[in-house]
């Protein structure tokens, strides 16, 4: 990958270095040495690729000089003086990165617990589902795994004591055995998982239960203890990400207001400027 601030800087310039180098290319009175652009070799893997990614730059710095003369030569005088846009720019810049540099600092830029279930409790019909989440408890055996009656027992029961008779067996014989009764999944990372497909979605949107031959060598049980389609209220453990997205964007917002009035209040009591 190129360095896009050297990349830039070395098209809008001549890219002399401050010693001997060999010369790559030239445009007018404009030239591209090879010591301007080794970095751009560091993540070559060989000489053919290197020599690849040199062509490459050549032709684009070539490019980027011919268009920059045509500018210079063409563009009326007056829109040749680009020292006012480069000035709102770097203070524009410098500005972002002030602030940033105090958001990093200063802000908390944590969302707790309490404030992600309040949004929520507020907003929650805003973050709606765009395919079935579903809390299920999912057993993967082998097709000749033994007592394979217990396990449709086990993975069925709500007993605490089945569920541990399901652990213990599924550490021998399961395939592998996911739990998530507790927690809220998307039925895509589901389908994801267990490598499947519609025919799948068709059963569990029918059944609470279901018992899928895999192939002839692995059988798949699943006991789908809620779910919740597309269009309904997502669950918060599913929205989590984009809630505190939105609590710390909106807290940067009143943390950048804060700071630019007491800036102000501060210079105002201080004399440091006036309004004529």
């Amino acid at each position: 990958m190129l360095c896009a601030a050297a990349t830039v800087a070395c098209f809008l310039s001549s890219c002399r270095p401050e010693f001997n180098s060999a010369v790559l290319a030239r445009v007018h009175n404009k030239y591209l040495y090879l010591d301007n652009i080794k970095y751009i070799f560091h993540n070559c893997t060989s000489r053919e690729d290197s020599m690849t990614q040199q062509k490459m730059y050549v032709e684009k710095w070539i490019e980027t000089q011919l268009l920059l003369n045509k500018a210079e030569l063409n563009l009326p005088k007056e829109q040749l003086n680009i020292s006012k846009e480069m000035e709102s720019y770097r203070a524009s810049l410098l500005i972002y990165k002030y602030e940033n540099y105090l958001i990093h600092e200063k802000m908390d830029t944590v969302a707790s617990e309490k404030e992600l279930q309040d949004y929520y409790a507020r907003n929650g019909e805003n973050f709606l589902l765009d395919e079935y989440a579903v809390k299920l408890l999912c057993v993967q055996l082998p097709a000749d795994a033994p007592d394979q009656n217990k396990v449709r027992k086990w993975y069925a029961s709500d007993n605490e004591s089945d569920f541990q008779d399901l652990i213990d067996y599924s550490s021998i014989h399961a395939v592998t055995l996911e739990n998530f009764n507790d927690n809220w999944v998307r039925w895509s990372d589901v389908l994801q998982r267990f490598q499947a497909g519609d025919d799948l979605t068709r059963r569990m949107i029918s059944s609470g239960r279901i018992e899928w031959q895999q192939d002839r060598q692995t059988i798949l049980l699943m006991n789908i203890k809620e779910k919740k389609a597309p269009g309904e209220p997502a669950p918060l453990s599913l929205v989590k990400e984009k809630i505190t997205e939105i609590i710390l964007n909106k807290r940067k917002v009143e943390f950048i207001r804060q700071l630019e009035t007491k800036i102000y209040n501060d210079a105002s009591a201080k004399k440091q400027f006036e309004i004529y």
